[in-house]
């Protein structure tokens, strides 16, 4: 294995309607950024609706028991240094504008990520 770092991309499209999948991309970009490699989210569909300030505080991973908010998850991949991007075209699919969301590192359309795909040594998508 190489010990060059690797672009990891991950394209997130599951929003606050599914609690239980939205920790699985935080976990996954924050362990790619902690092994120095190049780590970034592209939130687009319903995902976008994660980044709306005030969502990840309150939407919890699990309905029962003792669980950790997304906010938790999303701390720890910004501590890392995982960047954030959201997919123009779902702003208005979600009904938000830019002053809605939690600081951002971009805004791409469907040509940056295209590019960022295309770019990277790993795709994941959620």
């Amino acid at each position: 294995m190489s010990d060059q770092p690797k672009k990891y991309l991950y394209l997130v499209t599951h929003g606050k309607e599914s609690p239980e999948r939205s920790a699985s991309p935080f976990f996954l970009a924050t362990t790619a950024a902690l092994m120095d490699h190049e780590s970034t989210m592209v939130f687009t569909i319903t995902a976008t609706s994660l980044l709306i300030k005030g969502v990840a505080d309150n939407l919890h991973i699990k309905e029962t028991g003792d669980s950790s908010t997304l906010q938790f998850f999303m701390d720890q991949a910004r501590e890392a240094g995982v960047k954030f991007f959201v997919c123009a075209p779902s702003l208005d699919l979600n009904s938000c504008t830019m002053e809605d969301l939690i600081e951002v590192d971009g805004v791409v359309g469907g040509t940056a990520l295209n590019e960022m795909a295309l770019e990277a040594d790993v795709v994941m998508t959620f």
